[in-house]
């Protein structure tokens, strides 16, 4: 069948060569349903997967040493690499298939009454037992219970959610991160920190995304959902190994109580009834693989010779930052060995606080670990906030069980809240935009919306409601948002008698969407629209039958900012009736006053008094035209006859031309 495969490969590869297909994202075979399984390879520091079956194309995640793949297929790539179709996250990858080792043909599902009929005692909706079966088919002694829990899928996700409770790291994309109030400060433009600092509120899709139980129903993931006590049947010192080897806790114990690391974490796990391997998977997420997490430094200022293994209490309050707090804690009297003034203490007595904390009060696997939807108070007592935690965790203990007899009888506890969706249609975002998906700023006709305040310059709140008289048939909306967002909805509406939900989209720059609803209500009858008020002029000119007054030389703008009317408004036409809105105001200009409804009600001429050629200031060439009107070879009318009258004596003789002259000798200014 291999041979067969290379030999349909080696000819299709010839035919799209001949074709001018390219090779790099060429999948040989690929089944909609996963056939195999596999492990990674011993690698440094982590394995990429690509997004296509080429060595240099973009990849959209990483995996580690020992993590389990499922595998969908092989590709076939031009370069030095074949690669596998891996199942990664919601969707796909491709991995280089010489980084996959231990590769098993997943055997198929062949049907069990009795497991069929356990699925339907436990109530497992349709589409966790489609996930269950395979599982089955591959470790027919797995048990698998249905945790029914009391909340909605909507509620779990919405607690979850809320700003501090689910985390990300500063660093990771700006889609996978929250905007929402308190998470973001659109004042300082920066996200707000939490936890010492190094982690920010993660966006709703990736909480949801790692709450959904179905993203983990598989070889890898499943260990999320294992009972977390000590079993010395199936947990043993070499499977912790696994875990800790390439790990600050591969080796030697620093103290001369325990032999090696794994010596001192069994004993801590027959002292607190809780597994091994998952003390160890939880005191690597805490220190890092290397251990350089301060709180077993044992070297804090204040704080020598104290260890926290479990951070412990470890957060930032009252002046102290994360790992102090931790370690106050530590060297504080009480329960569990403290002091814990030895690494062992800090060890054997984290391992008790986790018991009583956590597995022995029902949150008793890693899912339940981060996401308390178990047991009252919900949403509180919750060991990481990371949002990946209990995903990071479980493939650390998926490498220390592949090291077990897999037939051993294992039992998982999987949660299913009520009114979960039929289908998973969870993904974690890819886009590097932000989730700014928010309004700045809602107005009707030119009126701010009355509930619209912003705050730190968004809208947050998502509904605003309006009543219009009966006689407004129409409303002009519109909306802005954030740089990089754009709106979908405003124009003008058309409005019906009674109820219009008028929806306003914003996409923001990571695609994602969000809805503002503005619900406005038409009264019915026959309301007739309230007079409208004749426009008054409040003006600084003169005005009479001519506007005048104005200093020679006067900008549009300035004008008409002087030009005050109340109940209306006023716009400067030049003589040829263009609307004027910058430039010099001049002789021969017009201005026009229309009330609140943007009908015209007067229109007065400018004049400019020596300004007789309507450029707007008094030169020669005025001077010329007053002239020639006095010699009767060219006659002033209309606006520049009047502006021709200087001294406003009701006709145009020797002594206005004297006045010019004088004006422009600079003798006598012409007064306006």
């Amino acid at each position: 069948m291999k041979t067969l495969k290379k030999y349909i490969s080696i000819l299709l590869c010839i035919v799209l060569f001949i074709s001018g297909i390219g090779l790099n994202s060429l999948i040989i075979y690929a089944a909609e349903e996963p056939t195999h399984t596999g492990t990674v390879k011993e690698v440094t520091p982590y394995l990429n997967v690509r997004q296509s079956p080429e060595q240099n194309f973009n990849y959209v995640g990483k995996l580690y040493s020992g993590d389990s793949v499922t595998i969908y297929g092989e590709a076939v790539a031009g370069g030095n690499y074949n690669w596998y179709k891996i199942g990664f996250g919601n969707g796909f990858g491709y991995v280089a298939t010489n980084y996959i080792i231990n590769v098993k043909e997943i055997p198929k599902y062949d049907y069990d009454a009795d497991f069929e009929t356990n699925l339907n005692n436990q109530g497992f909706p349709e589409s966790y037992k489609t996930l269950l079966r395979k599982l089955h088919a591959s470790h027919p002694n797995w048990i698998f219970t249905a945790d029914h829990l009391s909340m909605t899928w909507e509620e779990a996700v919405r607690n979850e959610s809320v700003v501090g409770k689910s985390l990300v790291e500063k660093g990771s994309k700006a889609s996978w991160k929250s905007m929402m109030q308190y998470a973001y400060d659109w004042q300082k433009g920066s996200y707000v920190p939490y936890d010492s600092g190094g982690w920010v509120t993660a966006e709703r899709d990736v909480v949801e995304y790692y709450m959904e139980p179905r993203n983990f129903l598989n070889e890898s993931y499943i260990y999320m959902f294992l009972d977390q006590s000590y079993n010395p049947s199936i947990q043993n010192k070499a499977g912790l190994q696994k875990i800790l080897n390439g790990t600050f806790m591969e080796g030697a114990f620093p103290e001369d109580t325990y032999a090696t690391y794994a010596d001192v974490i069994m004993a801590a796990a027959e002292h607190s009834g809780v597994s091994p391997y998952v003390l160890a998977a939880s005191i690597i997420i805490e220190q890092g693989v290397q251990g350089q997490g301060g709180s077993i430094s044992g070297t804090v200022a204040g704080y020598e010779g104290y260890y926290n293994y479990f951070n412990i209490r470890a957060y930032a309050e009252g002046g102290y930052s994360a790992v102090q707090y931790g370690l106050l804690y530590a060297k504080g009297e009480g329960d569990l060995g403290r002091p814990w003034n030895t690494r062992a203490k800090s060890i054997i007595g984290g391992a008790e606080h986790y018991a009583n904390g956590y597995v022995k009060r029902g949150q008793d696997n890693l899912y339940y670990k981060k996401f308390n939807v178990i047991v009252p108070d919900f949403y509180y007592n919750q060991y990481m906030t990371n949002v990946q935690g209990a995903y990071l965790e479980t493939g650390k203990l998926k490498n220390a069980y592949s090291s077990v007899n897999t037939d051993a009888q294992l039992t998982f506890a999987i949660p299913v809240f009520k009114q979960m969706p039929e289908t998973n249609n969870t993904a974690l975002p890819t886009s590097s935009g932000a989730n700014n998906y928010y309004l700045t700023s809602i107005t009707v006709d030119g009126a701010v919306l009355a509930q619209a305040s912003a705050t730190q310059g968004v809208l947050y709140t998502n509904e605003y409601e309006m009543i219009v008289d009966s006689y407004i048939s129409k409303i002009n909306i519109s909306a802005t948002a954030p740089s990089g967002a754009s709106v979908r909805g405003t124009g003008e509406i058309q409005l019906n008698t009674g109820m219009n939900k008028i929806t306003l989209t914003v996409t923001a720059a990571s695609g994602k969407k969000a809805d503002y609803i503005v619900s406005v209500f038409r009264k019915e009858g026959a309301d007739n629209p309230p007079p409208v008020p004749e426009p008054t002029i409040q003006s600084s000119y003169n005005v009479g039958s001519v506007v005048s007054g104005i200093s020679e030389g006067t900008d549009a703008q300035t004008f008409l900012s002087k030009f005050g009317v109340k109940n209306g408004t006023a716009k400067l036409f030049n003589a040829s009736n263009v609307q004027k809105t910058s430039g010099t105001v001049a002789t021969g200009d017009k201005v026009s006053v229309y009330n609140n409804k943007g009908t015209l009600k007067y229109t007065y001429s400018i004049v400019i008094y020596g300004d007789t050629n309507g450029d707007g200031k008094i030169s020669i060439i005025d001077l010329a035209r007053v002239q020639k009107h006095l010699l009767e070879v060219n006659k002033l009318s209309s606006s520049y006859s009047l502006a021709a009258d200087v001294n406003r004596d009701g006709k145009i003789s020797i002594l206005d031309l004297a006045r010019v002259q004088k004006h422009l000798l600079e003798l006598t200014k012409i007064t306006q």
